[in-house]
Order: structure tokens, then sequence, then C-alpha cells
């Protein structure tokens, strides 16, 4: 199993990138820009209505400058773009839902030369489902996740200075499931998938798992290889209920275990949103997620991101 030593699980971790703070900010403006375009570019079409789409853009960023200030404190700047997009066809007894789930964020401070990323997140699901009447019926689903840039540990080098070493990359790792099933959706806020027969494909770069030694492995994948293959059973909830007027609770949840190794071993994926709308361009959000997935660490992950939002619906 791959692990970290037991100085770097004393130290707080963040998954960082190694670039200027200049070309990040750069990149954050550029790439909701072109979001901004995308979605005016598709208003001018006309609509579809056997097709249902819906999506949000949005930009959190925040900032703390002192000058001369005797209380102290640390010049930072934090930036997160989300990117939400929702598709769904039903037509007779077959209804096709697919959604992307993107984020980028960094966090720059003066006391760090590298910028460090707070949120890395590219996730695509996908389920076919046949229902009628009744609100269960078969399906079967897709579903990839991974990140859009490299990831980094930090540490403290021998003189004192702060290194950086590469633990993850571009699509490495990425979790490709597929699987085949039951569903129940009475309505458009909630849907259910309950899949037996699922499979799941772990992949990573070789450079993670060239150095390995006999017996240890780098995301559940062994040394000198590439892949990790497993089957088992899944299950995968989403749903959305308005709690006041313009207040808005997400909840998301996956679940999977592998038949062949400690199927009493869940890994599991949980993540709560709740969005407080403010105008049609403003809204704050707290966004809670939970992880456990002891092929890269036996233990609770969790990450918590609260914040004022700039951004619309389409």
């Amino acid at each position: 199993m791959f692990c970290l030593s037991k100085e770097h699980l004393k130290a707080k971790k963040i998954y960082t990138l190694n670039k200027p703070f200049r070309s990040q900010a750069f990149f954050l403006v550029l790439l909701f820009l072109g979001f901004s375009n995308a979605v005016f570019a598709q208003n001018e079409k006309l609509k579809d209505t056997l097709w249902i789409k819906e999506g949000k853009v949005g930009v959190l960023a925040n900032q703390a400058n002192f000058g001369e200030w005797l209380g102290g404190g640390t010049n930072s700047f934090n930036g997160i773009v989300n990117l939400d997009y929702k598709i769904n066809r039903r037509r007779n007894q077959w209804d096709w839902t697919t959604i992307l789930d993107a984020s980028l964020g960094f966090t720059k401070t003066e006391s760090s030369n590298f910028y460090k990323k707070t949120v890395d997140h590219l996730e695509i699901n996908s389920v076919l489902a046949r229902v009628g009447e009744n609100p269960w019926g078969f399906s079967s689903s897709i579903n990839l996740k991974s990140q859009w840039i490299a990831g980094y540990d930090f540490s403290e080098g021998s003189s004192g200075e702060e290194i950086s070493t590469k633990i993850t990359d571009f699509l490495s790792p990425l979790y490709a499931r597929f699987g085949f099933g039951f569903t129940y959706k009475k309505s458009k806020s909630f849907s259910l998938q309950i899949e037996p027969l699922t499979g799941r494909l772990i992949y990573v770069s070789d450079k993670f798992t060239k150095d390995l030694a006999p017996g240890e492995t780098y995301i559940g994948v062994k040394p000198n290889s590439q892949t990790r293959w497993e089957a088992g059973l899944s299950l995968s909830a989403q749903g959305e209920w308005p709690l006041l007027p313009n207040v808005i609770l997400r909840n998301k949840f996956n679940l999977i275990s592998n038949y062949f190794e400690e199927f009493k071993n869940f890994d599991f994926d949980f993540t709560m949103t709740i969005d407080m709308k403010i105008n049609n361009y403003l809204s704050t959000q707290l966004e809670i997620q939970l992880v456990y997935d002891d092929n890269a660490i036996a233990k609770m992950q969790s990450r918590q991101v609260f914040g004022v939002s700039v951004g619309f619906s389409f």
C-alpha cells in the first residue's frame, strides 16, 4: 500500500502546484472568460425540447493584505473556479443524465515561494436508466474521476527551506468506473443507483511505480505497473433540496467495494454543498467533502471551503 512517511503524516499536507503566482491568477481569469464565452454562444442556439441543460460557473476569491500591521499577519490570495454542467434527455421510458463537476483552486502566501492547490477536481458521471411509472428501473453508468494538474507534497529541507515533491499528475491517478444494476428516480431532485455488477480501473503514470520496493503499492497499483482492476458493488446517490428561499442543499455520495479483496472495506466519497443565493450573480457557498480510500491512505480525508462566489447559471 502507498503510504507517506511518519514525518509527512505529522506535517500538514497541501497538494499544490509549483508555479509563479501571476501566471496562475491569469489562468483563473482566462478559464472564467472562456466558460462565459461558451455559455453565451450556447444561449444563441435553438433549444431541443427533448434536452434539458443546466449549468453554473462561479469564481470564489479572497485576499488578505497587511502593511505595517502591528497585530501581524501574512499577505495571501485564494482563488477557485467551479463549473457544474448537467445534461438530461428523457424519451419514452429512457432517461439519460450526464453531469460534469469540475473545480480548480490555488492559494499563495507571502511566507511561501510556492503556489499551492486548494482544490483540483474533474469528474464526469453518466447514467442511462430505463424507468416507467414505477420509480425503480434498470440502469448502467460510467464515472470518470481525476484531476487537472500535478500535485505536490511539501516538506522542510535540511537547511530549513521548503521543498516540493510531485506525488500526483494530470490524469494520474485516474479512476474509471462502469456498472450495471438498478436505479431509483422518482423526481429530478433525487436519484439512486445500486449496481452489483461494477468494474473499476485505477490508472497511474509509471513514474510513480517504477521505483517502488517489492510489496509496496502506489494507490493500490503494484511496482512497474500502471493499472489496477477491481470488481465489486457500487452505490451512488445524488440529491438536491431547498432548505429556505434561495438556499439549496446538494448531496453527492459514492460507495464501492471490492469482491475479491476485503469486501467489507468500502471506499466512499461524500460531498455536501450549501448554496445561498444573494442575487443573480453573487452567492455564498459552503462545501464539505469526506473521502476514504485505503488504497491511497487508510485515513479519513476531509476538505472544507467557504466563501462568496461570483458567477451565473445557464
